[in-house]
This record gives C-alpha cells, sequence and structure tokens, in this order.
C-alpha cells in the first residue's frame, strides 16, 4: 500500500460524502407531499358546475300563430313578408258570399222583428206612435236603410190595427145608439097607446051607463072592449121592443168590451212569438257575423309577419292552415333552451343560466346572466333530429340587454338568433368529479342479477 497517495476531493477530510438514499427520500416526501397537497385540494376546492344546452333567442309568449279555421278560396292579401303590423289590422280576406247573403237576411229579420216588438209594446200601452228600438241606435248605414222600412211598415201596421179596432167599436158605437132611438121610439109609442086606452076606457065607460038605459047597443060597448084590449097588446109589444133594445143594447157594450179584450190577447200572442222568433233568428246572427268576422283574419297582436304561407289571389286555404306569423313587439325576450333529458333533473326555475352568443360576429359580446323561468314537464322531439329535449325557458333582465344594446345597437337582439346556455347546477368538488362516475358505475355493477 502506498501511504503517500495523493489525497482527492472524495477521501478530502471534512468533506461529506454523497447519499443517495437521501435524495430519494427527498424526492419521495416532496411527490407525497404534492399528492397529499392535492388530495387535499381535491377534496375541499368546490367547483363549479353547469349543464350545457343549445337554444335560441325567442319573444316571451311565442310566436302567435295566425290560421283560419273553415277555410276557402283567399279574395285579398294585405302584407308581405316582414311587415309590421298592429293589432285588428285585416291581414287576410277569404271569400263568403253564402255567409253575407245569409247575415244581410238574417239581419232584415232581426230588424224587423225588433221594430215589430216595439210596435206591439205601444200598442198594448194604447199609444198612437212609439219610437225606434234602443238597439237600432248606432247601426251601421247598411243596416239603418233597414231599419227604416221596418219602422215605416210596423208605423203603418199599428195605424192599421188601432183604425180597424176603432171601426168595429164605432159600428158597435152607432147599433147602440140605433137601439137606444128605437127604445125612445118604443117609448113614445106606448105614451101614445096609453092616451088612446084612456080616452077610450072613458069612451067605454060612458057607453055602459048609456046602455044601462037602453040608448047604446051592446055591439058599440063591444067594439070599444075590443078596441081597448088591442090597444093593451100594442103596449105589451111595445114593451117588449123596448125590452129586446135593452138586450142588444147591452150585448153591444159587451162585443165593444170584447173587441178591446180580443185585441190586448192578439197583441201578447203577437208579443210572445216575436220575442221567440227575436231569442231564435239573434244566436244565429251573431254566429254568422263571427263567421264573417273569420273571413277578415286579423292581426291578433301587433309585431312583424313572418312565415306567410299564402301568396295567391284565389288560393284555396285548408280548415286551420296556418296563414303567417306574427313576431310579437315589445315583449321580453327569453331564451328558450333544450336540455338534455339526462340533465333535466339539474335544472330548475330560478336557476341562474350564462348566455353566451356563438354566431361569427356575436364572439365578441359578452356574456349575459339569466334565470331560469320554467322547465317543461315533459320531453319533447325534434322532427329533423329525432333527438328528444327538455324545453327551458330562460328570462334575460333588461339590464342584461342593455349590454347587447350598447355592444351592437339598438334592435340588433332579434328573435332567432342561436345562443349556447350554461345552466349552473350543485357545486362539487374535484374529488367528486373523480369518484362520483366510479361509484355510479359500481353501484350499477354491483346491484345486476
Amino acid at each position: 500500500m502506498n501511504l503517500l497517495a495523493p489525497i482527492t476531493q472524495d477521501t478530502q477530510p471534512g468533506v461529506p460524502v454523497d447519499d443517495p438514499r437521501r435524495d430519494v427520500r427527498i424526492g419521495a416526501a416532496i411527490v407525497i407531499f404534492f399528492f397529499v397537497v392535492l388530495l387535499g385540494w381535491a377534496a375541499l376546492a368546490p367547483l363549479d358546475a353547469a349543464v350545457p344546452a343549445q337554444g335560441v333567442i325567442a319573444v316571451s309568449g311565442n310566436r302567435q300563430s295566425v290560421q283560419h279555421r273553415e277555410g276557402g278560396v283567399v279574395t285579398a292579401i294585405h302584407v308581405r313578408e316582414g311587415q309590421r303590423v298592429n293589432a285588428g289590422d285585416v291581414l287576410v280576406e277569404m271569400a263568403a258570399p253564402d255567409l253575407r247573403a245569409q247575415e244581410r237576411a238574417l239581419t232584415s229579420d232581426y230588424l224587423t222583428n225588433l221594430a215589430q216588438r216595439a210596435r206591439l209594446m205601444a200598442e198594448r200601452a194604447g199609444q198612437r206612435n212609439f219610437a225606434p228600438p234602443a238597439e237600432f241606435a248606432g247601426l251601421p248605414a247598411e243596416d239603418q236603410a233597414l231599419a227604416a222600412q221596418a219602422m215605416a211598415l210596423q208605423r203603418a201596421q199599428l195605424q192599421a190595427r188601432l183604425a180597424a179596432v176603432s171601426a168595429q167599436k164605432s159600428v158597435l158605437g152607432q147599433r147602440s145608439a140605433q137601439l137606444g132611438e128605437q127604445q125612445t121610439g118604443y117609448s113614445g109609442q106606448i105614451a101614445s097607446l096609453r092616451e088612446q086606452q084612456r080616452l077610450l076606457s072613458e069612451e067605454l065607460a060612458g057607453m055602459k051607463e048609456i046602455e044601462k038605459k037602453g040608448f047604446a047597443s051592446v055591439n058599440r060597448i063591444r067594439a070599444l072592449e075590443r078596441a081597448l084590449a088591442e090597444l093593451k097588446g100594442q103596449e105589451a109589444s111595445m114593451t117588449a121592443e123596448i125590452a129586446r133594445a135593452g138586450q142588444g143594447k147591452g150585448e153591444t157594450r159587451m162585443q165593444s168590451v170584447s173587441v178591446e179584450s180580443n185585441a190586448q190577447e192578439q197583441i201578447a200572442s203577437d208579443l210572445r212569438d216575436t220575442q221567440a222568433r227575436l231569442s231564435d233568428v239573434l244566436p244565429k246572427l251573431v254566429a254568422v257575423r263571427e263567421q264573417l268576422q273569420r273571413a277578415r283574419v286579423r292581426a291578433p297582436v301587433s309585431g312583424q309577419v313572418v312565415g306567410l304561407s299564402v301568396f295567391t289571389i284565389g288560393g284555396v286555404v285548408t280548415p286551420g292552415q296556418t296563414l303567417m306569423e306574427i313576431v310579437p313587439e315589445r315583449r321580453t325576450l327569453v331564451i328558450q333552451a333544450q336540455v338534455a333529458p339526462t340533465n333535466a333533473d339539474d335544472v330548475y326555475p330560478g336557476q341562474i343560466a350564462q348566455i353566451r352568443f356563438v354566431s361569427v360576429n356575436d364572439r365578441t359580446l359578452p356574456l349575459l346572466t339569466g334565470k331560469v323561468s320554467t322547465i317543461s314537464a315533459d320531453s319533447f322531439t325534434d322532427e329533423k333530429s329525432g333527438r328528444s329535449f327538455f324545453r327551458a325557458e330562460v328570462e334575460i333582465p333588461r339590464d342584461e340587454l342593455q349590454k347587447v344594446g350598447d355592444a351592437l345597437g339598438k334592435g340588433q337582439l332579434r328573435p332567432g338568433l342561436p345562443v349556447e346556455v350554461l345552466l349552473s347546477v350543485r357545486k362539487r368538488t374535484a374529488l367528486q368529479y373523480v369518484l362520483e362516475p366510479l361509484t355510479h358505475a359500481l353501484w350499477g355493477s354491483l346491484n345486476e342479477q
């Protein structure tokens, strides 16, 4: 052994020799510390979870479909695609010649019965004239002529019926007067007969005195007695005629009362019939006018016409066909989002939602914050893709919409624009994100038969 060998750095006294095991321990400690910190963070740090959904901007209350219940032939089109209309504006007119003729006939019948009812009520009250019914006030021009004709006819009929009753009463009055004159004449004749009887009785008494003295014949006395008896018979006949005339006057008075009573009964019967006809014709008239109103298709709300499907005058519209849709104006914009059935349980009213615009020109727009207002109770199926989804409606506050207005300008946010919606759900830790799929899979495998 060479005791004089040079001393190297590894063998210099006081310098520690490297221990590879120490490096391993330090590295292991660092790794363990990192995993402990990571596991602690994963177990304790909450992470926001969200349900993604695709949606479009819509108007609260949706588009208003314009349909025609009966269908028919188009006679006029008053709007074009994209045109703004006001509520009540006529959009399309349908042909309805039969309904128009029926409406005119029913209107004439209705106005005639109204005038007849007014006439009968005036006649019942003993009036010689009557005012038009209250229903005649404010009639359209085409109905005013019918109303005037009905009033003229009923006024003429009132005068005719009053004249007929008056004529009957006049005839009965004349007959009663004639009977009274007959009674007066008979009474005068009775007075004359009684005077003749008095004179003849005095003559007969004188003749009987003379006959007792033998100066008068019995035949003369018998002739006077016969003449007196004949006068008494004439008086009795005149008395009977007076009674008969009195009876005739009583019958005449009863007939006069009967004329008035029969007239009132006829008025009451006609009034009932008229009211029954009014009750029958009025619902029919209302129904026909409603059909005529539907022949003039009007805008249900103010807004913009979209999806116009009628373009040809003379074209046929089927019953219930959608002629167009109207996007209402001045209504709150909402988001109609389609939520996958697997995420529907995590969506509820009042839930916070983040809205992002997905079109190229709108990527610079800020995120909008809204709130879920409704979630459908059942799923829908997309007819094109066959995909099932639940429909959620997200309301956007006005201050959030103002952000878009400030960025793009007023009126640029329109219904139909596509958006992405993130619906915030319960907070979970990173560890729960990792373990929940495993626990669900394990639960499913353990419950398999």
